[in-house]
């Protein structure tokens, strides 16, 4: 299957069984022109919702219960969906760039399928279905921005992902306190996959950005209108999974000052 009528059919289809297929055999020679998709289709009761600040997520605190647990997880859940349908939003919008980039794409979303099959079959574990609870734009509303591929892996690489380098080790932290372990290992295999989409991102930055601008002012000014430097860090900064990525010292620094 060429890679544009995958990603066609993950911004389409409006059921997860859709969402979560990965072709047999993928192959890149018809990219096509340029297409932006304005938001993507999603089975029933799964499209954007508005939200309030009621429903922000649970405090750390309120993990030990079980119902708050599945309320986080549902919420990432949510965000792999995001990501999935992000994915498929810049093998649509880049067709030009290059093939080992799109593929590279391509296996990523194929993390990111694993990771939303992981969740669903963690909340059945709690007694939650996907989709139980509100699904909210997030992450799309930066789509628009992304004029080129830079962008994208400035964003969704080095901001969204990397942020879950110190995010996914403080959930799985806390869950495993509350001898909630299934899903503790489930943010470890999280931060791995996460760890390898960084680096990702980071390698394709140093080939997109012009040869005179050091990393840093790279991705600053890579940056969408609206995220912000501190959106690429959790409440705990951790070294060591950036470090693992190929993230530079002095990159790394700049970004503990944030």
């Amino acid at each position: 299957m060429e890679l544009r009528d995958w990603a066609e059919i993950l911004l389409s289809s409006n059921t997860l069984e859709n969402k979560l297929m990965f072709p047999n055999t993928l192959s890149d020679e018809s990219p096509g022109p340029k297409k932006i998709w304005e938001i993507p289709s999603r089975p029933y009761g799964m499209d954007f919702q508005k939200r309030s600040k009621e429903e922000r997520l649970p405090p750390l605190k309120s993990l030990e219960d079980p119902n708050k647990r599945a309320t986080c997880l549902h919420r990432f859940a949510g965000h792999e969906l995001l990501a999935i349908e992000i994915m498929a939003f810049a093998l649509l919008a880049f067709p030009d760039s290059p093939k080992h980039f799109r593929m590279g794409i391509a296996q990523t979303i194929k993390d990111e399928q694993k990771h939303l099959k992981l969740y669903i079959k963690r909340l059945k574990e709690l007694g939650v279905e996907f989709g139980q609870y509100p699904l909210y734009k997030h992450f799309w509303a930066h789509v628009k921005f992304f004029k080129d591929p830079i962008h994208y892996v400035s964003a969704m690489n080095l901001t969204f992902e990397m942020a879950n380098l110190d995010f996914a080790p403080m959930y799985g932290k806390v869950f495993e306190q509350f001898g909630d372990h299934a899903s503790k290992d489930l943010m470890n295999i999280i931060l791995n996959d996460e760890i390898k989409h960084v680096s990702f991102g980071w390698n394709w930055l140093k080939k997109f950005k012009p040869e005179a601008t050091n990393m840093w002012q790279a991705w600053i000014e890579s940056q969408t209108l609206l995220l912000f430097p501190k959106r690429a860090k959790g409440k705990c900064f951790l070294e060591e999974p950036r470090i693992k990525a190929g993230i530079s010292p002095d990159w790394i620094e700049e970004l503990k000052k944030q």
